[in-house]
């Protein structure tokens, strides 16, 4: 499958911003890195993605935080917004729904299933 998209990828540790670029870039998307929600609020400035892929555990602004300065902001607000993160578990995939990501991704990822979800989520 071959995309276009333009993801800002918000991840805090370098293998993780490795292995998720590579999956995205794999399939032609350009990745803007960011390694916290502010840098990711700061790049929304430059950059209009297609989606914002945001791990959930971060310093400073985290993934749950940075969701909600997107959907506040009228010009950010309609971007999809997903979750990943490696402390897996029903509640959080439960409290991740409920408060307002478009979807939720435990870690490690499957990139085949990763990239066909995230095509699902940008095409509504």
């Amino acid at each position: 499958m071959k995309i276009s998209w333009k993801i800002i990828l918000v991840e805090d540790t370098f293998d993780d911003q490795q292995m998720v670029s590579h999956i995205l870039q794999h399939h032609g998307a350009t990745v803007h890195l960011a390694k916290n929600g502010h840098e990711c609020i700061a790049l929304l400035a430059s950059v209009q993605p297609d989606l914002i892929i945001t791990d959930l555990a971060m310093p400073g602004k985290d993934g749950w935080q940075t969701l909600v300065a997107v959907r506040a902001n009228p010009a950010t607000a309609h971007i999809p917004v997903v979750a990943v993160t490696a402390y897996h578990s029903v509640d959080v995939a439960e409290d991740a729904v409920r408060a307002g990501f478009d979807a939720y991704f435990p870690k490690p990822l499957h990139p085949t299933t990763f990239v066909k979800r995230l095509s699902e989520i940008i095409a509504l």
